[in-house]
């Protein structure tokens, strides 16, 4: 009998590193334009969650974000918001005074590229 090891690749720093380098052009509706945004690291993710309070997880282990209240979502939307954008930057503060829904709209999206919610998810909400 013949045994197979097969070699994997061995993660190395920049490989986790370069995640939050991906980019993304979003195009807002509401301002006719377009902004550019990234994904959230682990860390930012745990920030967005400590807003939030406990969160029930689905079957797949991912957050369950349909039964959040919805003045901490959105809290935490606009600092997924803030914190994805790259083009251009902005505090929470800054993305507190835009257009209704639009905060909401570039959070979802940012935790979408984030691998948080699924973009059926995000249609079902929108």
């Amino acid at each position: 009998m013949e045994v197979q090891v097969r070699r994997r690749k061995r993660l190395k720093k920049e490989d986790i590193l370069k995640g939050k380098e991906r980019r993304e052009v979003l195009y807002v509706e509401d301002y006719d334009a377009e902004v550019e945004i990234r994904p959230l690291t682990d860390g930012e993710l745990t920030e967005i969650f400590s807003l939030i309070g406990s969160v029930q997880l689905r079957e797949d282990g991912t957050p369950d974000v349909s039964n959040m209240d919805v003045n901490k979502n959105f809290q935490a939307l606009r600092q997924a918001a803030s914190l994805g954008l790259v083009d251009p930057t902005l505090t929470i503060e800054e993305v507190a005074q835009m257009k209704f829904g639009v905060p909401e709209l570039i959070g979802t999206k940012v935790l979408e590229i984030s691998g948080v919610t699924s973009s059926e998810e995000a249609k079902k909400k929108g």
